[in-house]
Parts: C-alpha cells; structure tokens; sequence
C-alpha cells in the first residue's frame, strides 16, 4: 500500500464545495448568498454547470441550517468558508466523505480504502477522520506490511573475529587486523 494521502481527500471536497458555490452564486436571488430557495429551484443551465458536482448541492440542501451558521436564510461565502475550516480542522464523517468525495476528481482508490478503514482511520472515535489520522494509519498498514515480509528473513551466516594475543589494552581489534609497515601501524 502507498502512503494515502488524506490532504487529496480533503482538498477535493474543498474545491467541489468552492466550485458548487461559485456556480450557485452567479444565479443568486439576493446576491448576498445562496438560499435554501435557490437550491431547491435549480435553472437547467445550473444544472447543466455544475454537471457531476450536484452531490455538493445535495449536501448543501440537507445541511443548509448547519452551514448557515449565523441564521440569515442565506449560505454566504463566510458560511462557506467557516464549513471548509471546520472541516480541515476536525476532520470528515463518512457521510460527508460519501457525498462531498465521491464525485470530485480525487482518486477513486484513496476514497475506496478510507470509506472501507473508516473506523479504523478515525483512531480518536469522533466520527470524523482527519488528514492526519489518514497518513498516519497509512504509515501504520505499511508498517505492518515491511514488519511481516521481513519477519521470515533471519541471519544465516555470522563472522566473529577473536582478538588472539594482544594484551595492549590501548589497541582496538581493528589495530591487530590492519596491516603494518616496519612494525608500525598504517594510519
């Protein structure tokens, strides 16, 4: 396994969010935000724009009352912006990872192995995984892997030298082994 690299999860659901809103925002009511209104009635050329990333307006539909953290009615690019901390602060649910990864362009294998390790990553039981959480257990899988294919391999053939006859106590074994000239010793 390759180290996984959490920072890709997380900066695809970034840029799927940042992406989603912007495409949104140029069809706002209000100008100021998106409201709850303008996701649920959608233009066909919105739709047509945001293409694969409609999970992203799923998501802002179903957490509309979270995202919009100060309660004016309108996701504003603040809202925005507080969520995406938020999220690299404290992590990803398996929820979000499902609806906020799934369709960005991220690697499908990356999104695969924290969606099946879930409960495993998240090592502090929040219900979250973290970036770190992800090198982290990444790092420990790969560990374990180099760990069990080395365990088989043992020493198979040893060389010890004696030290014979020298009493100097000054001299190392590597004295009595290197050669000499005129009865010193080369160095």
């Amino acid at each position: 396994m390759s180290i996984l690299n959490g920072q890709a999860l997380l900066a695809s659901a970034m840029s799927g969010l940042t992406s989603t809103y912007s495409t949104l925002m140029s069809n706002s009511s209000s100008g100021k935000g998106i409201s709850l209104d303008d996701l649920s009635n959608l233009t066909s050329s919105q739709l047509l724009n945001l293409g694969s990333n409609y999970s992203f307006v799923q998501y802002l539909t179903s957490n509309f009352a979270s995202v919009d953290k100060d309660g004016d009615g309108e996701i504003t690019g603040a809202d925005l912006q507080n969520l995406m901390n938020t999220m690299q602060s404290q992590g990803l649910t398996y929820s979000e990872i499902q609806s906020l990864c799934a369709s960005g362009s991220g690697d499908s294998s990356l999104l695969s192995t924290v969606l099946t390790y879930f409960n495993q990553i998240d090592a502090n039981g929040d219900g979250r995984v973290t970036s770190d959480e992800i090198t982290k257990f990444s790092m420990d899988c790969n560990q374990y892997e180099v760990e069990k294919k080395y365990k088989s391999y043992k020493a198979s053939n040893t060389s010890l030298y004696y030290n014979d006859g020298v009493e100097d106590d000054t001299s190392s074994v590597l004295d009595s082994v290197r050669p000499t000239i005129n009865g010193n010793s080369n160095s």
